[in-house]
Parts: C-alpha cells; sequence; structure tokens
C-alpha cells in the first residue's frame, strides 16, 4: 500500500469516527416520544370528545414544551400543576408566552392522542393529551400536559408511578397510580 492509500483510509476512519460521534450525540439529547393511546388512563379518553368542567386558556410558546407541529398551543387550567409557572411566565418584561383565548365551561374538546415525551438531556417525562377545540366558528389544535411522575415511587422501582392532576375534563381527580411506558428513541 501506498502511503497516499493509507491516508485516504485513515482519514476515511476519522470522518466515520466523526459522523457516529454525532449521530451518537444526537441520539442522546435528542427528545423521544412513545404512542400512550392504550395506556391508562388515556385509553378511556381518546377518541371521545369531553365536555370542559371549568375554564380553560389557550396559549402560544415561544419556547414549546410539545415538539408536535400540528398542535401548536397549549390548553391549561388553574387546577393545573403549572398555573403559576405560566402566569410568571406571562408577567415577565418579555413574555415567551401569548394568551390567545379562554374558553368558557361547556366547551367541547375532542381529544385524539396521547404521547410520552422523554427529554433526552434532563431524562424527565411528560405525558401530553392532543385534541382539538372548535370555538366561535375557529378550529384550534392543542396540546394538555397531563400527569405527574412520583419521584419517591419510581426509586422505589414501582411501576404505577404516573399520578393525574384532575383534568378539566373530569369532575374527580382520579387517585389512582399508573405505569406508563418510557419513551423510544425512534
Amino acid at each position: 500500500m501506498t502511503a497516499k492509500k493509507i491516508m485516504g483510509i485513515i482519514a476515511l476512519v476519522f470522518c466515520g469516527g466523526i459522523g457516529l460521534f454525532i449521530f451518537m450525540l444526537y441520539a442522546t439529547i435528542k427528545t423521544k416520544s412513545t404512542n400512550i393511546n392504550t395506556n391508562k388512563p388515556f385509553k378511556e379518553w381518546v377518541g371521545q370528545t369531553v365536555t370542559l368542567h371549568r375554564q380553560t386558556f389557550l396559549f402560544e410558546e415561544n419556547i414549546r414544551m410539545n415538539t408536535n407541529g400540528r398542535y401548536p398551543y397549549t390548553l391549561l387550567d388553574s387546577l393545573h400543576p403549572q398555573w403559576q409557572y405560566v402566569e410568571e411566565r406571562k408577567n415577565l418584561a418579555e413574555p415567551d408566552l401569548v394568551e390567545i383565548t379562554s374558553f368558557p365551561t361547556g366547551t367541547k374538546l375532542r381529544i385524539e392522542k396521547a404521547t410520552q415525551y422523554t427529554n433526552g438531556v434532563s431524562g424527565s417525562s411528560y405525558p401530553t393529551v392532543f385534541g382539538t377545540i372548535h370555538h366561535n366558528g375557529q378550529e384550534y389544535k392543542i396540546a394538555y400536559q397531563w400527569g405527574i411522575q412520583d419521584i419517591g415511587r419510581r426509586f422505589d422501582k414501582i411501576k404505577e408511578s404516573w399520578k393525574f392532576h384532575q383534568a378539566p375534563w373530569q369532575t374527580q381527580q382520579d387517585t389512582v397510580h399508573y405505569a406508563l411506558p418510557d419513551a423510544k428513541v425512534w
């Protein structure tokens, strides 16, 4: 082999190694997602049209928690665990979210799917419900983050570690803990 061929092989291996490193880094830090339509408690709601039992608010975020571009709006209500955080974000000198509208009690929401997202950096997960609201002649594609993992139960390796606050379509909170799958890379 000539020196030119050896240098070519070394350059090829080096470039391949860099490409593999970049791919592995991307696969590690990318947000992962998994369909949870058939997992409890989501399977009883997905595909249903529900009535919202309290006033809800629609936001558009500059830095979105939900990466699904088909559902650009975030739906929240005053009982949502993130409500105080959202109130603070709205009152910043340069707010990173805008309140679009509010929906009165009795508004209908068509729940279309549920997805579990896992952040590739922090490893934290958040289940999200996606759906559509028709209100005053407008269609709004919404995402509603629903569920939080009980860290104590997770560290104790109890599969049923997910609990759910009272969603606006529920008349009372479900106090059962549920098992949800981890989000997958692809």
